[in-house]
């Protein structure tokens, strides 16, 4: 399980907590605990794909879309004013964070009740220390939740971020994890370094013999007329992000409101004084 015992001292640690109760020893992320718990089950289904590529003649794609996954980065979109907070150093802010420090609204009823739900059984315990991220092939992001794309440096989040086939939404819904019962099937997580052999495993069934080499990165990410509809791998990074965590910034949608513009604007002057690459393709 991924609640342990400490190397260190032997004394139970919870499945939540990162440093050993009794001698305050580091014994990691319990995301990444979770998913590193799983690793022979990722091994199972990535192997079983590469079988069913040589037996169907798709494994040169299949290779290829491994190579594009190794060098996936995680990504997240936000409003230019939270792109200008962030310059200033303010920290970026989960869901269950912003709730608690009032400022964002809370989402619809349905929508806040399935969220705590799906934290719940996803992450039991330590959903509010969980930033959630895609998975990008090319650095761009999921336009819906934000008209700005985070690139994140792999450097910062490596050792703290984990990987799940899908939204967590999807898969609450996909293993019925809102009945008492319900129990996901294990293996459909992976710690960072092995977030290609699980795209991999989730994502072969899905390529046939006329795949082009072009509707790889689309298969990977997918952006949908709503959030329902975004096709992606989630990434949950433990603890927090703040401007040094970035790579680089783009936007993945025009502004067309002048304060958002001047929110952008004011945030890319501060970031690419520090060094962070700006990407702007639509002009004001």
């Amino acid at each position: 399980m991924y609640g342990q015992i400490c190397p260190g001292c032997g004394a139970q640690v919870n499945f939540q907590d990162t440093r050993c109760p009794a001698c305050d020893r580091d014994v990691g992320y319990p995301n990444v605990r979770r998913a590193g718990a799983m690793r022979a089950d990722l091994d199972r289904h990535y192997t079983t794909a590469l079988v069913d590529a040589d037996a169907r003649g798709i494994r040169a794609r299949v290779d290829e879309l491994e190579r594009l996954l190794e060098s996936s980065v995680a990504t997240i979109n936000i409003e230019p004013k939270m792109l200008e907070l962030m310059s200033s150093g303010t920290k970026y802010a989960n869901y269950h964070q912003a709730m608690a420090e009032h400022t964002r609204h809370n989402a619809e009823q349905i929508y806040s009740a399935h969220r705590g739900a799906a934290d719940a059984k996803v992450h039991t315990d330590y959903g509010d220390s969980i930033v959630n991220a895609a998975l990008s092939p090319d650095g761009r992001g999921l336009p819906l939740y934000g008209e700005v794309t985070l690139r994140l440096l792999d450097k910062t989040i490596a050792e703290r971020a984990s990987v799940l086939r899908e939204n967590a939404f999807l898969f609450y819904e996909r293993h019925d994890l809102g009945n008492p019962a319900g129990q996901e099937e294990p293996g459909w997580r992976a710690v960072w370094a092995d977030r290609a052999r699980l795209g991999v495993a989730k994502l072969v069934p899905e390529i046939t013999t006329v795949t082009a080499s072009r509707d790889l990165p689309a298969m990977v990410l997918s952006p949908g007329a709503t959030r329902h509809d975004d096709r992606f791998l989630e990434v949950h990074i433990h603890g927090t992000i703040n401007w040094q965590a970035l790579a680089g910034v783009s936007l993945d949608k025009p502004l067309t409101d002048g304060q958002k513009q001047d929110d952008w604007d004011t945030a890319t002057r501060r970031l690419s004084r520090n060094g962070v690459s700006v990407e702007t393709p639509f002009k004001p």
